[in-house]
């Protein structure tokens, strides 16, 4: 077992039940058996890309957090942030990003201020 399979593993699971899905109907979607998804999530190997491309998919699983694991050890607000925002229609997503600046802009400033 290593960091990034071990990483893939929690996101992977942490994916499928925050969509209340199981292991055998995750499986089904992406045409692979349950004990492949089992081994996934235990950290037992690591997919090859012709599963973990359906499985990202499937899942809807930020590519940081699968891809880049080291830097997203703070990521479960910032992966909440990306899938609300994968909701967004190109319009909305303008307005709510103008509105983050915003905010980091003033929250930045506040900082400082201190």
């Amino acid at each position: 077992m290593n960091q990034a399979s071990d990483r893939l593993g929690k996101v992977v699971r942490r994916a499928r039940k925050s969509k209340n899905m199981s292991q055998e109907a995750l499986a089904e979607k992406i045409g692979v058996c349950k004990r492949t998804i089992i081994d996934i999530e235990n950290s037992a190997g690591n997919p090859k890309f012709t599963i973990l491309f359906p499985l990202v998919r499937e899942l809807n699983l930020p590519l940081q957090q699968v891809f880049y694991p080291e830097s997203s050890e703070d990521s479960e607000a910032k992966m909440l942030i990306i899938q609300e925002l994968e909701k967004c229609d190109e319009s909305e997503s303008r307005i709510v990003l103008s509105v983050l600046k915003s905010l980091l802009f003033e929250l930045k400033n506040e900082k400082r201020d201190k």
